[in-house]
């Protein structure tokens, strides 16, 4: 089987490493093509040596609103024919084209979901279309609430469907926790201490990340040591310039920012308690990373499905996100006995999320999907009828700022 894979970037946050992951493991048994919308330092992880040496970079993400999206189908549809792929993994909604480009090309058609119900009218109406799921044959939830949302918002059903959890490969996240890196500092240019317990949060900072309730949840606790684990500002960052202002404006002591990293797996093993601040997140594979490394963890139950593996092995507060809430819990959490169940706590997340079984079931689903592909768009997924509703306007296309996302 001839498979190309397409990542929307290739960052170190969390879909474009499971799209790395997954080509990487379909590459051990068939023909894997790795095509990328933009390029980024995960291309240059020894990890994936082989996956870089035959990658395309086409180059149509961050400058998505410098073409239309007909133009960029266009672009996806001449690298497919070029490739002759039997099957198409789109890693992400954000490179949605390419599911169109995929049926227009002859090839079965796999959409990868991630995105959830707040960021699917920008992605559905600027990066990709409304329209998308016409032309899925197979559509993979990363989690449930991923597969729900984008059903219901374009108001298709995908009859071929499967949720795949979160996961990571284990050796390779420990390893990680071991490599030399500068220690975060606060805004006054001061390195963390060492003598107080310690509260981390990981991403890009943004509001979906919810870098302002964790720029709170700081200034509620100063007994505490707050650290945001990847970039905090311009020009790594988008749309955090009110929360970052705040930061150099109003200092906190007790906050401080590692910047863009390689190695977030280092500063996780070096807290106490790892806090979702997230408004809206899919499955991250952070959530389970700092499990691994035997570390308390915090979510809230709305914002996404994190709160499956924490329902076991961490804590799931009700609700949205909130920093008052998290506060009023956080000190117990932090000082409370970690017992028995703390101690086993890095071996049950290794067997929640060992990659090879839910890698398997994903790999017989394609090959099975591949044999049965009979040629024509969409065959097994949205049926005609479905594709001239969303053809319709099932989702109106949201009237959105252009910007980057």
């Amino acid at each position: 089987m001839r498979v190309c894979v397409i990542c929307h970037e290739a960052t170190l946050t969390g879909a474009p490493r499971v799209g790395f992951e997954i080509a990487l493991f379909l590459s051990r048994a068939h023909e894997v093509h790795l095509v990328a919308k933009t390029g980024g330092p995960l291309l240059d992880q020894p990890r994936y040596k082989e996956l870089k040496a035959g990658c395309r970079i086409v180059d149509t993400y961050v400058r998505a609103f410098e073409s239309s999206y007909t133009d960029r189908v266009g672009k996806a549809v001449r690298v497919l024919k070029e490739i002759r792929p039997d099957l198409i993994y789109v890693n992400s909604t954000c490179a949605g084209e390419w599911c169109e480009a995929g049926a227009r090309a002859g090839s079965a058609v796999v959409l990868h979901t991630y995105e959830m119900a707040k960021a699917l009218p920008f992605v559905l109406g600027e990066l990709a279309t409304p329209r998308v799921l016409a032309w899925v044959d197979l559509l993979v939830g990363h989690g449930r609430r991923a597969l729900d949302d984008i059903q219901e918002l374009t108001g298709v059903q995908v009859e071929n469907r499967m949720i795949l959890d979160v996961f990571g490969d284990p050796e390779t996240i420990l390893a990680q926790g071991e490599a030399d890196v500068e220690p975060p500092v606060n805004a006054r240019g001061e390195a963390i201490g060492r003598d107080r317990r310690r509260v981390a949060m990981c991403g890009a900072a943004e509001a979906r990340k919810g870098s302002d309730l964790f720029f709170d949840l700081a200034g509620r606790l100063p007994q505490y040591d707050f650290i945001w684990i990847g970039p905090w500002g311009p020009p790594d960052t988008f749309g955090n310039d009110d929360v970052f202002e705040r930061f150099r404006s109003q200092p906190l002591d007790n906050l401080y920012v590692t910047g863009l990293t390689e190695h977030p797996g280092t500063y996780l093993r070096q807290i106490d308690v790892f806090v979702l601040t997230s408004r809206e997140d899919p499955n991250p594979l952070v959530v389970a990373e700092a499990l691994l490394f035997g570390k308390k963890v915090v979510a809230f139950s709305e914002t996404g499905d994190s709160k499956v593996l924490l329902e076991r092995l961490g804590y799931v507060l009700c609700g949205a996100t909130d920093s008052e809430r998290a506060a009023a819990v956080l000190p117990a959490i932090v000082e409370g006995e970690e017992g028995l169940w703390l101690s086993n706590l890095a071996e049950e997340a290794r067997a929640a999320i060992d990659p090879a079984e839910k890698l398997r079931r994903l790999q017989e689903r394609l090959e099975d999907l591949a044999a049965r592909k009979g040629g024509s768009p969409g065959n097994g997924a949205a049926r005609p009828a479905d594709r001239e509703r969303a053809g319709a306007g099932a989702v109106n296309r949201p009237r959105t700022r252009r910007r980057r996302k």
